[in-house]
């Protein structure tokens, strides 16, 4: 049986994506923006610990683990750098500009899910990622034109609405992952019952 932290995962991007929809809604000015470091710091690590494993030892069946863990790692080191330019007090431009590249990711990876019809649920699993991916993309105009608030009113509103779907997934995960693991042993523990 694989063992994955995909549920961790999924709850730790839509809170990184709850934050960073608060910080565009709310732009605030350059000495004001440190409490954020500590919400985008918090969600980086959480998502590179996960998605680095993922990564490096494929638990999830076939390519769930390229469309999962690779975006996860991209989202995770973006959060990592605006956790830094934020406690830094720089202006966060390029965070942004590493987020639209990531937001193309993000689009393409939610497109090819429902293409290939991947998981239980591929067309709400493309409306997050898709969703995600726009907000990402407009994540960069919203910070460079703060003057402009439509644009980061509808970024925040696209990642809110990824937030939910990635919160549903997550939640559901662990809902599925606690009946399937119900009566599961670790290989420790059942050499030591045979012992």
């Amino acid at each position: 049986m694989f063992i994955d932290f995909l549920a961790v995962m999924l709850v730790g991007m839509a809170v990184g994506f709850v934050i960073l929809a608060d910080y565009l809604y709310r732009s605030p000015a350059a000495d004001t923006r440190a409490p954020w470091a500590a919400g985008f710091f918090a969600a980086g690590l959480l998502g590179l610990v996960t998605s680095l494993d993922i990564v490096y030892t494929w638990p999830l069946p076939g390519s769930f683990n390229i469309a999962y863990g690779e975006p996860a790692l991209y989202l995770s080191i973006t959060f990592l750098a605006a956790a830094i330019t934020l406690a830094m007090k720089w202006e966060p431009l390029i965070p942004a500009l590493f987020g639209a590249f990531g937001g193309v990711i993000a689009i393409v990876v939610g497109i090819r899910i429902d293409n290939l019809a991947m998981g239980s649920a591929p067309f709400l699993t493309m409306l997050a990622f898709v969703a995600a991916g726009i907000g990402g993309i407009l994540t960069l105009p919203a910070i460079q034109f703060r003057d402009h608030r439509w644009i980061a009113i509808v970024a925040a509103l696209l990642l809110i609405a990824s937030a939910v779907l990635f919160l549903l997934m997550g939640y559901e995960a662990y809902w599925a992952h606690l009946a399937d693991f119900a009566k599961w042993v670790p290989a420790t523990m059942a050499a030591a019952g045979k012992s």
